[in-house]
């Protein structure tokens, strides 16, 4: 009986194919739309994940916060720095200045603006770094405040016209000062092209020089880069580490702020989520107008098939039967649209995700629910005129001309 149902739903479908399809693209369109933005969704959270997982989830910044009688005393220094690193020694993997320096460097008449991360020994170890030529800041270079530098791949093309620039002298102004600094490393970066995009035209070219070589003892910071170690919790050494450092600078807790990647992933996938939610909820409302479509062609057809309803009646047919034949029918139309504008909707998003070079997210489950979805937009819509045809006088019906 149900495949009898649907072999006539496909007959009826077929004999009015024009029609059909211009009833399925209102399903189609509202299908397709939420797919897309659903996958888009998805995919730029994946595309969150990877671009935080770089970053390091187990990565705070420790800053002063709000201060009604603000006091020099409250910035960190160097001093600070190494007593943090005697009482958490076991629980911070990595700590250091959250600082960078920025001087234009000219070499044979090529000026090229370069940006210095003053980092501490060890950096690479919580952040991947990956060395073409020579060595990473090391713990003597930190110690014996060493001149030396780690130039980014482009950087070192940039200046001296080929990658491979160790053992090359880079003059930089630190503090009004000029600085002779030896080149012992180059490294290349690796970023997302969505980082890139976010990030967008960057004139500064990267490097690392040891914190010690650029600042001194009497020098303060207003923020410092902590990475907790791995087994434990980043929340709980938070507040372990405020509550010293405000006990070293007789403030409160509350005066500096221990801010975690996981919050700030956090946020931004609340953001995004909730952005795609919005958008997917505007773009389901063609969904609606797609379900009036139905209706109206499900109308135009009870009316043209009165007679072939009065026939079916006469024979036999019970209202059931005719109820469930035309609900078939709407529910039929309404999946092959529901397949068509999933298939569409991927189709976007994939061609979208290769312009910009991203992994697309495709998940099953919202190409179930959509396809799902789309049967019972059909189904709702549909009922009334099935319900039409099912109720429809069989000696009335067949007088019908």
């Amino acid at each position: 009986m149900w495949l009898e149902n649907i072999k006539i739903a496909f007959r009826s479908i077929l004999s009015n194919k024009m029609r059909s399809l211009l009833t399925m693209l209102g399903i189609i369109i509202g299908i397709s739309s939420v797919i897309a933005i659903v996958s888009i969704g998805d995919s730029m959270k994946g595309v969150m994940d990877d671009i935080y997982k770089g970053i390091g989830k187990n990565r705070a910044v420790l800053y002063v916060g709000n201060v009604d009688d603000f006091r020099s005393t409250d910035f960190f220094y160097l001093d600070d720095i190494e007593l943090l690193k005697e009482r958490f020694g076991d629980k911070i993997e990595y700590l250091g200045i959250n600082e960078n320096l920025r001087s234009d460097v000219t070499i044979k008449k090529n000026t090229v603006k370069l940006r210095m991360a003053c980092v501490d020994y060890g950096y690479d170890s919580v952040q991947e770094v990956k060395m073409l030529y020579g060595r990473m800041i090391n713990k003597n270079d930190v110690d014996r405040k060493s001149r030396v530098i780690v130039l980014e791949q482009n950087a070192a093309v940039k200046m001296f016209g080929k990658e491979n620039a160790t053992g090359m002298t880079v003059r930089v102004k630190i503090d009004n000062s000029m600085e002779d600094l030896l080149v012992v490393g180059v490294y290349k970066e690796e970023k997302s092209p969505v980082l890139s995009l976010l990030q967008g035209q960057d004139e500064y070219e990267d490097s690392f020089v040891p914190y010690t070589m650029a600042f001194s003892s009497a020098y303060g910071f207003y923020s410092l880069d902590v990475f907790v170690a791995e087994k434990y919790s980043v929340e709980q050494s938070g507040d372990e580490i405020l509550n010293f450092i405000a006990n070293l600078k007789n403030r409160n807790p509350e005066n500096y702020i221990f801010y975690t990647v996981e919050e700030d992933q956090a946020q931004v996938d609340s953001i995004v989520g909730g952005m795609s939610i919005a958008v997917a909820c505007i773009a389901a409302i063609s969904l609606l107008v797609g379900g009036i479509g139905i209706m109206n062609i499900m109308l135009v057809s009870v009316t043209e098939r009165t007679r072939e309803i009065g026939i079916k009646k006469a024979l036999g047919a019970r209202t059931k039967d005719v109820l469930f034949q035309f609900l078939i029918e709407s529910a039929t139309l309404s999946a092959i649209g529901g397949i068509a504008g999933t298939a569409f909707g991927i189709g976007l998003v994939m061609i979208g995700g290769s312009f910009i070079s991203i992994p697309i997210v495709v998940n099953p489950v919202s190409v179930v629910a959509a396809v799902v979805f789309a049967m019972v937009i059909g189904i709702f819509f549909g009922y009334y005129p099935a319900r039409k045809a099912a109720k429809a006088d069989p000696i009335e019906a067949l007088r019908y001309e």
